[in-house]
């Protein structure tokens, strides 16, 4: 199985996944004298964290999204959302150069 990440593809599922919800604060109240606002909570606005492996060219192409900030279509078997993508670390797997594993997180907008 694999995640397709605008052109390139994992070689596996994401592992170590991490949902961070946006709780912005939607409406506005009065409470004892104290005015309130409330933005409530943004499904648009979650972060997902992954653990992902990537070949060099496909891996090449996330480094490209990321340092040009780009929003790329996400396809996760069927689950679909567009998001930036954010390269929280990376390393070369041992005894296979040609392999990256990454922790991406991914900004829905």
């Amino acid at each position: 199985m694999s995640v397709h990440i605008g052109e390139a593809v994992s070689m596996n599922d994401p592992e170590n996944e991490t949902i961070t919800p946006d709780s912005r604060q939607s409406q506005i109240q009065t409470l004892n004298g104290v005015v309130v606002q409330d933005f409530g909570y943004y499904d648009d606005g979650l972060k997902t964290a992954w653990t992902l492996q990537f070949d060099s060219a496909n891996w090449g192409i996330i480094m490209q999204y990321f340092t040009n900030r780009n929003i790329v279509d996400i396809d996760d078997h069927g689950h679909k959302f567009k998001a930036r993508i954010d390269v929280k670390s990376w390393s070369y797997v041992k005894r296979f150069r040609d392999c990256i594993t990454a922790q991406i997180e991914l900004w829905r907008v």
